[in-house]
């Protein structure tokens, strides 16, 4: 895992591919075509407008036909373009590609310029002897729902299988047996038929024969058949050739995100182990002192005598302490942290603790050219053969990289993946927290259950990706219209709850409430497209509907179910 440190601008392309939003489409799948690639950036003065690749082919497709003569590239291009800077980390573009449901990345620089671009084939190119890879089985990660047709299936409505259902290929079977594949970059090959070639059968288009593995193979052999081969996925299948399964690129890069996270945990614990071990050694046995000090990597080792003079200083101190070696030792231990910005009163209280036969740890901030530095100390006595004080040491280590990864894997517990809004769990949390200041404050608050009325008909129309987009948009306008204490959370699918604290009654909640409808009623444009929602929404005041967590989100709950029930019975009224 020692690859998901590096920057993301040591592995990804730097070529740019790029067109204007007024170029014609056919320009862009001829490139794409004669590249060999499965993407073109939309550029505007070197910055990314949006992004046209092959499922957005498909997309206009399945409706449309393999005519794009007279289509500009804004018409169909993806936007906005999630995009990373060179200097972020390859486990953040993990993470996001995974969570994001996306393949490519658009490197930007601090202008916002486009400088680059981060695919799928990048990663796992550079994860290819990831010892994670090696040992998992492809069996493990691959994806067991495949969407099969038999080889007279007509070409024009596996086109609408595949637009409806965001798929990247259709696999051809007879008799659960792979004959062939039809992908995203088949649709752009053939684009350049043009229309005729709707007419035709799977069988007459797609690609045979079909690369297949056996489920029992390698993470690590599956991903370089991919790389040799060229290809994005592949079919797995058991003895008998039938199928078992589905391995792409997302699959891989999924698992690897989620070992990731799994790695941080670990690498977490067993340096608080590794750490207590070593502490608890220098403690029993003295003498082994100069040769923990010597192979010390990580951790600053301070040695002074009774007087406080500093006789020994490791390089690891050195690096953490910002003071050279050749500056401390010989000094008094309150000079050298002195010039560290290391306040006395700490080490102060440090050494009294020690005089008690105790220990006293301690932790400090130090700027550096890459930010703030988190450092945790611990001061120990040196003591002989007699129990005699007779020196000190004090540990130092860098724990920022270890409370980002804390404060990652906090974040994730508590907020949802797709518009990083809280989730279930800190809704609960604050709201527990609120209602116990309303009734110390005497004053009310509210929740609002938010569902959305039309969001399914933009899933079918316009596809899976397109409704993420539309729910991230509604979580930003949601987030920026409401007040800073108000907390807006998802709880799953189109479902929204809100708290509305420090109201004056429920005139306040009501108010928020016509202001929360008019935010989802004002129209979005998504993927070029104006995309229109309403919402039925429920409320509930503290105290006069309830005054526990439990009860509020009931009441605001069956209040939303009333009014779509309403709405529901009003249309049939109304026809």
């Amino acid at each position: 895992m020692v690859v998901l440190k590096r920057r993301i601008r040591e592995i990804c392309s730097h070529e740019i591919v790029g067109i204007g939003p007024g170029d014609p489409v056919s320009m862009a799948i001829e490139i794409m075509r004669g590249r060999n690639i499965s993407s073109i950036l939309v550029l505007e003065d070197k910055r990314p407008l949006g992004i046209f690749t092959e499922r957005s082919v498909v997309r206009f497709a399945a409706t449309r036909g393999l005519d794009f003569s007279g289509r500009r590239i804004a018409e169909l291009m993806s936007s906005p373009v999630l995009s990373v800077t060179g200097d972020s980390f390859i486990h953040e573009a993990l993470s996001l590609m995974a969570h994001s449901k996306i393949r490519h990345l658009v490197v930007v620089d601090e202008a916002g310029r486009a400088e680059g671009m981060l695919t799928q084939s990048n990663l796992i190119e550079h994860l290819g002897h990831d010892s994670f890879m090696e040992l998992k089985r492809i069996d493990q990660i691959m994806s067991r729902i495949v969407f099969t047709v038999p080889p007279d299936f007509p070409f024009s409505r596996a086109l609408g299988e595949m637009a409806d259902k965001s798929l990247s290929c259709l696999v051809v079977t007879q008799d659960e047996i792979p004959l062939g594949i039809l992908t995203e970059r088949d649709v752009v090959r053939l684009s350049g038929d043009g229309p005729a070639a709707t007419e035709l059968t799977v069988a007459q288009v797609m690609q045979q024969p079909v690369l297949t593995v056996e489920a029992g193979v390698s993470v690590a052999q599956a991903a370089a058949l991919m790389r040799g081969k060229g290809v994005r996925r592949l079919v797995v299948t058991n003895g008998h050739r039938r199928i078992q399964g589905l391995a792409t690129q997302s699959n891989v890069v999924k698992a690897l995100e989620s070992n990731y996270i799994q790695t941080l945990k670990e690498v977490i614990r067993d340096k608080e182990v590794e750490l207590m071990a070593a502490y608890r050694n220098l403690r029993e046995k003295t003498v082994y002192l100069d040769n923990i000090m010597r192979s010390a990597m990580d951790m600053g080792i301070v040695a002074a005598n009774i007087d406080f003079c500093i006789n020994y200083y490791n390089p690891a101190a050195e690096r953490l302490l910002g003071v050279p070696t050749r500056e401390a030792v010989g000094k008094h231990i309150w000079e050298v942290h002195q010039n560290a910005g290391v306040p006395l009163e700490r080490l102060s209280k440090g050494f009294q603790a020690i005089h008690k036969s105790m220990a006293h740890t301690f932790c400090l901030e130090r700027p550096d050219l890459e930010g703030v530095r988190h450092i945790e100390g611990q001061v120990s006595g040196i003591r002989d053969e007699h129990d005699r004080l007779s020196g000190y040491v004090l540990m130092l280590r860098d724990v920022t990289e270890r409370l980002k990864a804390e404060e990652i894997i906090r974040h994730m517990a508590y907020h949802d993946p797709l518009t990083d809004l809280p989730n279930r769990t800190l809704l609960h949390d604050r709201l527990d927290v609120e209602i116990k200041r309303a009734k110390r404050n005497n004053s009310p608050l509210a929740v609002v259950v938010l569902d959305l009325d039309r969001f399914k008909a933009v899933n079918d129309t316009m596809g899976h990706m397109a409704g993420d987009l539309l729910l991230r948009l509604l979580a930003v306008r949601l987030r920026q219209g409401l007040r800073e204490s108000d907390t807006v959370a998802r709880m799953g699918g189109d479902e929204f709850t809100i708290l509305l604290p420090d109201l004056r009654g429920r005139e306040d909640a009501m108010v928020l409430a016509h202001k929360i409808r008019a935010l989802v009623e004002e129209p979005f444009l998504v993927e070029g497209r104006r995309v229109e929602l309403s919402a039925s929404l429920g409320l509930a005041v503290c105290p006069e509907d309830g005054d526990d967590a439990q009860t509020l989100i009931k009441m605001a709950d069956d209040g939303m179910y009333r009014h779509k029930r309403d709405d529901c019975e009003r249309h049939r009224g109304n026809a």
